[in-house]
């Protein structure tokens, strides 16, 4: 489990890296200012006081220039599980917090494995938050040891213990090397320093990702003498922009198709870009704007271009005769829902080419390696400055493209309001809980969904409209969201003091099984802990529900269609109680004399059957969460 992966999320991005998002080290990547909310595992600030080193202290090493380099990179917390391979790690931690409190990453504890690890096992652990963050496209640092490579005291850090033969894996980094953008050793602490800037240099260029580096405990003791970097040489690659003949391309597309759609996974992560977004719908009327990948908000439900999110799986694919595609991993399903043959596409992403997925054989005209920033830059300024396409724009046929649309946009709203049935005494499911959480929760809420079957409808529901009040994995390893959204509490609180703003409410919105498979308890705790207040909901709906859809859609009338939970072994009957568990992790008391609330225990569990219940519960967490700063957890039975 990486539990603060991710999360961070994009706009966080210039705070954290990852999400995550996190179990890893987040730094600063871009100067753009937050808007309006993809983790961290490490926040950070964009310039770190400087440290004058205290000569009388203890001996400065490898392990103490280590973290002094996160430092200065801009990494301000670390999560971290240390081992056998730690000694020296851990002597540092306790010199940096004894001499340089005020400019020494904060250690968060992590039960799980977090970005500190403990060699090859530690490694394995992460498992698929790693994949989490390479797909998801989230920065993060992940540092390891490995096993002393001296068994008989030759040097300091020498093989001690019985794992230290044990857990020698042959390459400990081929481990996690497919799913990262970077993997190396700090062989020497003559050049730690420059080790972990490199790797930071790789993890925020795009397409940004997890990044690697090992040490073994011989090394990590070496005595050196004190350095620093220029930071101002250690950056990473800046963002590239469009040939202006592509520009020209795609513009001129966009404008004289008859029905252009923008399809769009990940550019939500840039903050900036859903405004751009709104930007180029409103210049070109009857424009459609489609999410695929459920990452970040990318563009605002109320807007009347938006034709919501699906995963990939939506019919506006097939009657398209233009599409761009913008930050797009999957843009449709081939076998379901392919666009028309003569349909012209045209596709911008740092990564256009999905390099690290072997088979993704989606058509288009014309490809760029850009940033998708830049390149709506241009294309809005294009659009909005060229006298060919303004004179175009004028035909009266985009006037009566627009009624049509905001007619369709209507409708649909009109549907899904339709949907939830808000009685008392109804049962509850994702319809009547989304609409629920809107109404109920602040406007300024940050949703951190993991909701798997439930998400589509969920962001039906809820409509996220502001740039970064929905963060998503982007990735596939379930359970990412149990750590990621306290990190994002985290990035998000550091911003909220920096900026002299009331603390907004985070809203984990999370299945049962996704929950199941990431140490509840861990991130439970680590909340509990370091006092990170957020809202937690578990849809309960008893078991995996994905599984069965996937298995019809290949057999459609299969036996599987007939088979009850149990049989196809997707059921979690009995099922847990995780409102017990919730305060059981927190370290709750039990037992009749507990039972009073003035009591206050720091997290609260609370399972809720109906509408009614719910409602209440989502009165109680406004004031414990947001008001007394105390973390609640809300299992919804579905």
């Amino acid at each position: 489990m990486m539990p603060f992966l991710s999360c961070l999320t994009p706009a966080l991005r210039r705070r954290v890296i990852n999400t995550a998002w996190k179990p890893s080290c987040s730094r600063v990547l871009t100067p753009s200012p937050l808007r309006s909310t993809s983790a961290a595992v490490f926040s950070t600030k964009q310039h770190a006081p400087p440290f004058v080193p205290n000569p009388s202290g203890p001996m400065y090493t490898t392990a103490f220039a280590l973290f002094e380099a996160l430092w200065e990179a801009g990494i301000t917390a670390c999560f971290v599980n240390v081992g056998s391979d730690h000694p020296s790690i851990i002597e540092a931690i306790v010199k940096g917090k004894r001499e340089r409190s005020k400019s020494w990453p904060r250690m968060i504890t992590c039960p799980s494995e977090a970005v500190l690890v403990h060699v090859d096992v530690g490694t394995q652990a992460l498992g698929q938050g790693v994949h989490n963050a390479s797909v998801g496209r989230v920065p993060v640092f992940i540092f390891a040891g490995l096993c002393p490579y001296t068994e008989s005291g030759e040097l300091l850090g020498s093989r001690t213990e019985y794992m230290h033969w044990l857990q020698e894996a042959p390459d400990q980094k081929a481990i996690v090397r497919q799913s990262c953008r970077y993997t190396g050793e700090v062989r020497t602490g003559l050049n730690v320093k420059q080790t972990v800037g490199r790797a930071l240099q790789f993890a925020n260029s795009t397409p940004k990702g997890p990044v690697y580096v090992a040490s073994a405990r011989e090394v990590l003791a070496q005595e050196i003498q004190p350095y620093s970097l220029n930071q101002e040489r250690w950056v990473p690659i800046g963002p590239s922009a469009l040939p202006i003949d592509a520009v020209r391309d795609i513009s001129n597309a966009l404008v004289h198709a008859e029905r252009p759609l923008i399809i769009t996974g990940y550019s939500g992560r840039d903050r900036r870009n859903p405004e751009l977004l709104v930007a180029l719908a409103d210049l070109i009327p009857g424009i459609r704007v489609h999410d695929t990948g459920g990452s970040d908000m990318r563009f605002p439900f109320s807007h009347v271009a938006s034709e919501g999110f699906r995963l990939s799986f939506d019919e506006c694919t097939k009657d398209a005769d233009m599409i761009f595609l913008l930050d797009c991993d999957i843009p449709w399903i081939p076998s379901r829902n392919p666009p028309p043959k003569d349909a012209k596409i045209y596709h911008v992403d740092c990564d256009p080419l999905n390099q690290q997925i072997p088979v993704s054989f989606f058509p288009a005209n014309g490809r760029w390696k850009a940033d998708s920033f830049t390149a709506l830059t241009q294309l809005v300024d294009y659009t909005k400055n060229d006298t060919m396409l303004a004179k175009a724009l004028q035909d009266p046929k985009y006037a009566t493209r627009a009624d049509a649309r905001a007619n369709v946009h209507e409708a649909r709203l009109a549907s899904i309001a339709s949907q939830p049935r808000l009685g008392n005494q109804e049962v509850l499911d994702a319809h009547n809980i989304g609409r629920l959480l809107k109404t109920s929760l602040p406007d300024s809420t940050t949703f951190v969904i993991e909701a798997v079957t439930c998400a589509q409808i969920l962001s039906d529901q809820l409509q996220p409209s502001r740039p970064g009040s929905w963060i998503n994995c982007g990735g596939t390893g379930i359970g990412w969201s149990n750590g990621a959204a306290l990190g994002i509490k985290m990035a998000l609180a550091d911003l909220e003091k920096e900026g002299g703003q009331k603390p907004s409410l985070v809203c984990q919105i999370v299945g049962d099984g996704s929950s199941m498979c990431a140490a509840p308890s861990s991130a439970l705790w680590v909340a509990s802990k370091y006092e990170i207040p957020i809202l937690t909901i578990v849809l309960n709906n008893g078991g995996w529900k994905a599984p069965r859809n996937s298995t019809e859609l290949v057999y459609p009338t299969g036996l599987a269609t007939s088979a009850s939970d149990d049989e196809i072994n997707v059921s979690f009957h009995p099922t847990p109680n995780y409102a017990a568990l919730a305060e059981a992790a927190a370290g709750s008391e039990v037992g009749w004399e507990y039972v009073d609330e003035n009591l206050g225990p720091w997290m609260k569990g609370v399972r809720v059957r109906t509408v009614g219940d719910f409602k209440e519960a989502l009165q109680h967490a406004n004031e414990r969460v947001v008001k007394d700063g105390k973390g609640m957890l809300l299992e919804v039975l579905m």
